[in-house]
């Protein structure tokens, strides 16, 4: 590893990943935005569109049991819907409904239009082109 002004690389990344988690966090709890376990399945239903509820429970690691509770609740409220399966006309396939995509673009709205008034309110211009150079480097890292 090659020692910079900034420290080992592995310095670096341990004060990176502390500081984006802690970041995360915050956003998230002053919006309101928190993630939970329905959250996090209606994302992934956005990401990977019709799962069944074994293949949404294993991506994310919890038993079938416990994600079928999920789903029930997000179909109750209106946020995710049953469709048959064409390649199996017994299944069933979770899909993402326009009310749970909806929900996931304010939550989304909501943590984008807090941060940008932190940054409008606590960083000066220098800082705020500093962000963005910073920004550009965590995409090289992508």
């Amino acid at each position: 590893m090659q020692e910079n002004l900034l420290g080992t690389p592995l310095t670096l990344a341990e004060e990176l990943r502390q500081v984006v988690s802690t970041f995360v966090r915050l956003v998230r709890v002053a919006t309101d935005t928190v993630r939970n376990s329905q959250h996090e399945t209606l994302e992934l239903l956005e990401t990977h569109g019709p799962l069944s509820i074994a293949d949404l429970a294993r991506l994310r690691g919890v038993k079938h049991q416990s994600m079928r509770l999920v789903i029930n609740e997000l179909e109750q409220q209106g946020n995710v819907l049953r469709q048959k399966n064409v390649l199996d006309s017994r299944a069933l396939l979770m899909v993402l409904s326009e009310a749970g995509s909806q929900q996931l673009m304010a939550a989304r709205a909501r943590r984008a239009s807090w941060i940008a008034n932190e940054i409008t309110s606590k960083l000066d211009e220098q800082a705020q082109q500093d962000l963005k150079k910073g920004l550009e480097a965590l995409r090289k890292l992508l």
